[in-house]
């Protein structure tokens, strides 16, 4: 209304363009000295945190970044996925690599296994930039690499096959309550890791409990070797 009735003089439709330039010259120069005046974010050992990151803690008008990461106790750099917590351990912004590990796994313990089938996590989650441009994250597979399957068995197998992997190694030193193995945890049988087998491979009587990629060919390791692997957690790609 103010516009559209000074715009009726030539000298007031000018001072009118000249008054929204003004102001919208000082908006931007506002915004970009409150965002040089944000200090970086940092939690623990990451300590300059940047696009497409930024703390869950910043100030609204700080971070460009479009992914939040919490910060627990302000030391452990935290990241959800389908609602499932996660550790980051590392990120590269050269590469657009990000590496987690699941809390739930601990390297001394071969009886902590991850909770939640990690493909279903990764394949499901996508988010989207300010441009409107789909952006997702993909689990960045080495040359090689390998999907597991724990399954847990009412009879040992007798004639193990190469993708048959033996947790029998495995002993409980911790003092809780295991029943019997890995992915036998709360019930009766015997445990086993399946190496890239299909669903019709699972033996009779066998239960799959668990599906993990890893991006390493694990054939010929031992269950302690695929176990550190799971420790060392995985990374995925923006």
């Amino acid at each position: 209304m103010f516009i559209s009735r000074i715009s009726r003089h030539p000298f007031g439709a000018y001072a009118a363009l000249l008054l929204l330039e003004i102001l919208s010259t000082h908006h931007r120069c506002s915004a970009r000295k409150s965002s040089n005046d944000c200090a970086p974010s940092s939690c623990g050992n990451f300590l300059n945190i940047s696009s497409p990151f930024r703390l869950n803690t910043d100030p609204g008008s700080c971070g460009d970044g479009i992914v939040e990461l919490g910060c627990e106790d302000n030391v452990r750099l935290t990241f959800h996925l389908n609602m499932v917590k996660y550790y980051v351990k590392a990120i590269n912004y050269s590469d657009s690599t990000f590496r987690l590990v699941d809390p739930v796994v601990q390297k001394d313990d071969c009886f902590s296994l991850p909770h939640h089938y990690l493909t279903e996590a990764v394949s499901s989650f996508a988010y989207f930039n300010d441009n409107n441009n789909n952006y997702y994250y993909d689990y960045k597979y080495g040359g090689e690499s390998s999907v597991l399957a724990f399954i847990c068995c009412e009879n040992e197998i007798q004639n193990q096959t190469d993708y048959i992997m033996d947790t029998s190694s495995c002993k409980n030193g911790s003092g809780t309550a295991h029943n019997s193995s890995p992915s036998c945890v709360d019930m009766e049988g015997h445990s086993y890791v399946m190496v890239d087998g299909d669903n019709k491979d699972v033996p009779d009587l066998c239960r799959v409990n668990l599906m993990y990629p890893v991006p390493k060919n694990v054939t010929n390791m031992s269950y302690k070797d695929v176990h550190d692997i799971l420790a060392d957690g995985f990374e995925l790609q923006w």
